[in-house]
């Protein structure tokens, strides 16, 4: 009995691990929550945008995020409200549009980058692969009318365009406000449904239960 408890304490932790290790590219984030950004680690620097850390000091959770609009900012290590999570950015950048629905080649791309889909990106990437793909992000969303050319760039929009139409992949857009209710500049975050995260736990539970069928009486 002692053993059966000791190996469901194991699972329940191992379960926790990994539940807690999801919200750095995944996020628990709701309109009138406070957030706050700075530039992620391996920030390419001069570039004005590439991944952010995100940190939402109401739930707790932290994500790395890429900007959408390129003529907005924030300013880092500042508070911020969020107005909304929605598949689109308020007050859409040089694009225009309010909302501006995000494409879903920008979620899908995101949500390659947020899962570990995309090759040769490990954990938040190098300086290099996000100024790649920020600017990719960019250029989905016609902020820039032309891709800096390089092999990361075409990489990145090549596995963009393989996106489904109409999907979001459980990608949205954080659209912050400041504290006059100021338009900040949108960020994307990743928000898995509930149901990919209980899976794990539950073949972990389904396990436990095996191992203890399994014992010898």
């Amino acid at each position: 009995m002692a053993n059966q408890k000791r190996i469901g304490m194991i699972a329940i932790g191992a379960v926790f691990c990994l539940l807690m290790s999801v919200p750095s590219f995944a996020a628990v984030v709701n309109p009138g929550d406070t957030v706050s950004f700075d530039f992620a680690p391996n920030h390419a620097s001069g570039f004005p945008g590439g991944a952010f850390l995100a940190y939402d000091s109401t739930t707790h959770s932290s994500w790395y995020s890429f900007c959408l609009e390129y003529n907005e900012y924030i300013s880092l290590g500042t508070n911020y409200t969020v107005n909304s999570v929605i598949p689109a950015a308020v007050n859409g950048g040089v694009a225009g549009g309010n909302p501006d629905p995000i494409s879903s080649q920008t979620a899908y791309l995101f949500y390659l980058y947020a899962t570990g889909g995309i090759a040769g990106v490990t954990g938040v990437g190098t300086g290099e692969q996000q100024a790649a793909l920020q600017n990719v992000f960019w250029y989905l969303e016609d902020e820039i009318a032309a891709l800096p050319s390089n092999s990361l760039t075409a990489q990145y929009l090549a596995l963009a365009q393989t996106a489904a139409a109409g999907q979001y992949y459980g990608v949205l857009v954080v659209n912050p406000v400041n504290a006059a209710g100021g338009q900040a500049q949108s960020q994307l975050v990743y928000v898995p449904e509930p149901g990919s995260l209980l899976l794990l736990g539950s073949g972990l539970a389904c396990l436990i239960g095996y191992r203890r069928y399994r014992r010898p009486v």
